[in-house]
Parts: C-alpha cells; structure tokens; sequence
C-alpha cells in the first residue's frame, strides 16, 4: 500500500496545528509590512542635525551650500582659524569646535585660477556619506558656475540647454505596442525572487531538521518499521510542502485584506466633500494610482501559474537533498559542512538576480535561468519581463529532469543514512550509499 499520503497527511496537520505556525501566519504580513514601514519611519524620525563650519579664505563658495534637514552650514567668524591654508596653529581652535555635538569643519582652498579646489572635512568621528557626497556636490556645481562665469558663459543659459527626457518603453506584439512597464516588473521580479528564496530555504530546511529529530529521537527506526524510506522520504516532503503553499496562501489572502481595510480607511478620511470642491467629475484625481494600473496590466495568467510550478519543482529539489542531509547525519550541528553546497546556488542566485534585472535577456540571465540549481529564482526573475515560450519549456524541462534526480540521489542516500547512528559522515560515505545495492 502506498503510504506517502498518510505521512505527508501527518506532516501536514501537525505543523498546522502548532501554536507557533498560527502565530506565525497570522503576523506574517503584519511583520512583512513592518519590515518595509520601520526603515522608513526611522529615517523620518532621525533629526539629528550636523553643523558644518565653513573655512572659505576666498569668499567664493558662500552661496554654495544650503541647509537641509540633517546638516546646517555655517561661515567661521573672521579670525577663528588661519586666513590660508590650515596649519598647526589651528589644532586647537579646530579640537574647540568639534567637541561640540554633531560638528565638522570644513576647508576650502581654492588652488588656481581654474577654480581646482582642495576639500577638506574634519570631524571628531568618521563622517558619513551623506554629509561626504553633499559637499562634494555642492562644490562641484559651484565650481561649475564659476567656470562659466569665467569664460563669459551664462549659467541660465546653459542650464536651459539641459532637459530632462521621459522615456517610454514598449513591447512590440501582434496585437501592437504594449507598456512594458520596466519599474514595475523589476519591483515584481525581485520580490517573487525574494519570496522564492526564503520559501525555499525555510520549508527545505524544515525538512532537514524534521528526519534530524525523528532520527535522533528513535522514532524513525518505528516509522521505517510501517513504510519504506522512499515513501517516508515523499511524504515528508510533499506535507511539509502543502504546509508551505497553505500558509503563503494564507498570507496573500491576509496582506489582501488588509491593505484593502487600509486603502478603504485613508480614501473615506482624505475624500473632501464633493460640494464643497467646486470641481467637476472629470476635474477630479483618479484614485487608483499609477503604480495599482501598472500592477493590474501585467500578465498575472502566465506568472501566478508559473511562479507556483518553479516554486513548487525548486522547493522539491532542494527539500530532497535537504532530506538526504538530514539523514546522513546525527544532529543539526552536523549538518553544516553538507548544507553549504545546497546553499551556495541558492545564494548565488539571490546576488546574481540584481544583475540579471538589469538585461534580463542576457546571456547571464539565459543560463543561469536553464541551470536546475538557480532557475527557480532567477526564471521568477525574468518572468514579468516576458520571455520566450521555448525558453520556459527548456527550463521548466530541466528543473523537471534534476527534480527526479535529486528525489533519486536523496532516496538512494535516505534508504541507508536514516538509520545510521554514530558514523561520520563524508562525501566518500555518500558516494557509496549512493551505489551500494
């Protein structure tokens, strides 16, 4: 009798019905948001204001710099610090004006009659690089000015000579030119990659640490009493993969609901009355914004399906290797040296993603999406960006044919190693599990 529906039944509702699974679905998109929004309220609440003294011998970089909310900028009163270059004598007074909070000295040198400058910025604690880059903006432009003005060039009428160009991309179909909406599929793809990966990693892993348990507690010498290792193997993993896609489902419908609850709260508090606007129908903004049409105009009947198939096929391959770690070994400890070979694709594929975004019809990004160990992400990468039938069809063919090998390996490996106890393991141990008959 094929037991795997029952092992994967009992993987399934025992994790569902842990106390830290419900907790967990039920704050995960209060977390996921929290992760976007407190990034962004720090960064609004960090008021902490600098004070740049300014050193200016020449007088001719007064006009340059203009406060903004994190650094204030200020002229040194005559006679503080030497009318040239910064010598020793000035130690003292500069160590003065440091110890105040939040200080820095800035020196100003104007080294020819082509305006070359030597910037100099001073503070009692490495500057970062927001106050760095700002100076070196501001002295770049005023630089910039005073060339012109030196060589009888008007700064308005040069600045008229720039424009600023909104370019469109389109895709080119049948039917027609298409918006290619580029922001938006780069936002999809790396969030889809993102959510791949830790998908991947967490459910994989989950796997290693259940065989790891049971093994170490003796309650798989029981269960291969009942079944076969291959079946116990598949059934692991295909309940531990149900929990997964429950529990992302889960999430969506509540991320759904909840910003559908947010949106409904801020558009009844905003909304004026329509009598006392004074506009008309047509005069009035749109409330769907931009960035919801781009998000309604991409291909969701090509993506959702096939995000699901690479999510589904890539968290089965590495949780059958995941699986063969886990029981090869005795404890999790053990397990480090054999998991890092299974991460590293993984890995290589999250940093390669930035770059495959950037031509996603590369030749990096073809081959890294063909190769089994990096297409599940990187493929979900290309995906809103529309890519060939025949390329999907060879990926997806692939991933298929090292999913039934890695399910091959990992049981060949699972058969022996998941009742072994007390032997360490090595790659040559493995090897001959792999074809010990």
């Amino acid at each position: 009798m094929n037991k795997i529906p029952l092992v994967a039944g009992r993987e399934f509702f025992t994790r569902i019905q842990s106390r830290t699974f419900i907790i967990m679905s039920l704050l995960g998109p209060l977390l996921f948001g929290l992760f976007i929004l407190v990034p962004v309220l720090m960064a609004q609440w960090d008021n902490e204001s600098t004070t740049v003294w300014i050193h200016d011998p020449s007088g001719n970089f007064d006009s340059a710099f203009a406060n903004t909310d994190g650094m204030k900028f200020e002229k040194l009163p005559q006679g503080t610090l030497s009318k040239g270059q910064l010598n020793a004598k000035d130690s003292a007074n500069i160590r003065e004006l440091l110890q105040e909070s939040e200080t820095g000295v800035l020196s100003l040198q104007v080294l020819d009659s082509s305006w070359n400058t030597n910037i100099a910025y001073f503070s009692e604690q490495s500057a970062g690089l927001q106050i760095t880059q700002h100076i070196e903006e501001a002295v770049n432009d005023r630089i910039y000015q005073l060339r012109m003005t030196q060589y009888g060039l008007d700064p308005q009428d040069i600045e008229s000579l720039n424009t600023e160009s909104d370019l469109k991309a389109y895709v080119w179909t049948e039917e027609g030119s298409q918006d290619s909406h580029t922001e938006m599929a780069t936002m999809l793809g790396f969030g889809a990659a993102l959510l791949m990966y830790m998908f991947i990693f967490l459910y994989g892993s989950m796997v290693m640490r259940g065989v790891i348990e049971e093994k170490a507690g003796r309650v798989m010498e029981l269960l291969i009493s009942t079944t076969s290792p291959f079946q116990l193997m598949m059934g692991k993993i295909l309940g531990i993969a149900s929990v997964g896609l429950f529990q992302f489902v889960l999430w969506i419908l509540l991320g759904t609901g909840i910003s559908t609850l947010v949106g409904a709260l801020g558009l009844s508090e905003n909304s004026p009355p329509s009598t006392t606007t004074g506009m008309t129908d047509s005069e009035l903004p749109t409330t769907n914004p931009d960035w919801m049409q781009m998000l309604g105009s991409m291909p969701w009947e090509s993506i959702i399906p096939l995000f699901l198939f690479y999510f589904l096929c890539g968290y089965f391959l590495y949780a059958a290797l995941f699986a063969a770690v886990g029981s090869a070994v005795d404890s999790e400890g053990d397990s480090q040296q054999l998991v890092m070979p299974i991460s590293m694709p993984i890995i290589l594929a999250i940093i390669t993603s930035q770059f495959v975004m950037q031509n996603p019809h590369g030749s990096l990004a073809f081959w890294m999406s063909m190769f089994p160990l990096t297409s599940p992400i990187l493929m979900v990468v290309r995906l809103p960006f529309g890519v060939p039938f025949w390329e999907i069809a060879l990926s997806i063919s692939f991933l298929v044919a090292a999913f039934v090998g890695s399910v091959w390996i990992a049981g060949r490996i699972f058969r022996i190693g998941v009742l072994m106890y007390g032997q360490k393991v090595s790659l040559g141990l493995l090897r001959k599990w792999l074809f010990y008959r």
